[in-house]
């Protein structure tokens, strides 16, 4: 009798296998705002056909390792091929430049050869044929122009302009060195050297005219304006000297 009514229930309103699966309900979403981090699908190519998923934050971290790694590339783009730092040995350019004996720190320094001219009063780095160093000195003249030095005086004129030098350091009662100025270009009777500077070369002095080699020595002479390595146009160090390095010291 009751597999009777059991059949009869079943024939009437249906098994409980024939019912309809009801969907299965999905979870909540996090409202925008409530400080949940919202995970985003990323489809895996894996062949066992899983599924991973990417929170904000992970992608944000991502985000900001790629804008470090091209802020970078774009700094070290500029410092190899816009600017160049270096640093000062010697006290040839004392009291400008620091980095000698007679200094208490050494000067770091930006330079650049970009659209570079060289002029006079510029402060230049570069390479010599026969130092196995670099050399840091001003400009004094450039291809074609005429110089004048009065050593006993300390004076140096270019094309007949007497240059304002208040960046030397000068010994009183002491004559400017001349060097090899004598055998290179020889001086008149009160030892005052005349001389036009080569096209396409430049002639350097230090500040500190009386412990530099430069241009007044036969091993160092005219600077072809190729072996101009920079400008020096920023100085790095000392903190209390940040800034500019301007041509009038």
């Amino acid at each position: 009798m009751d597999e009777l009514n059991n059949q009869e229930l079943n024939n009437e309103y249906g098994s409980v296998s024939d019912q309809p699966e009801q969907p299965a309900a999905e979870p909540e979403k996090p409202e925008a705002g409530d400080g949940s981090i919202v995970a985003e699908e990323v489809e895996s190519e894996n062949p066992s056909g899983k599924t991973y998923k990417v929170s904000n934050g992970v992608k944000n971290v991502f985000d900001y390792v790629e804008t470090f790694c091209f802020s970078l590339a774009v700094v070290l783009f500029v410092f190899l091929f816009l600017f160049r730092y270096t640093s000062v040995d010697g006290d040839s350019m004392l009291p400008t430049l620091h980095g000698g004996h007679s200094s208490e720190h050494t000067d770091r320094l930006i330079i650049s050869n970009l659209f570079y001219t060289p002029k006079t009063g510029d402060i230049v780095v570069f390479n010599t044929e026969t130092e196995d160093k670099i050399l840091i000195k001003r400009v004094i003249a450039v291809g074609g122009q005429t110089v004048r030095i009065d050593f006993q005086k300390w004076e140096v004129s270019v094309d007949g302009v007497v240059l304002d030098e208040p960046y030397i350091y000068r010994r009183e009662n002491v004559p400017m060195s001349s060097g090899n100025m004598k055998a290179m270009y020889g001086t008149d009777e009160n030892g005052v050297c005349t001389f036009t500077v080569s096209e396409g070369k430049v002639f350097v002095m230090g500040d500190n005219r009386n412990n530099s080699k430069d241009s007044r020595f036969l091993d160092v002479g005219e600077q072809d304006v190729d072996h101009i390595l920079g400008r020096v146009i920023f100085r790095l160090y000392p903190f209390n000297e940040f800034g500019a390095v301007k041509s009038d010291g």
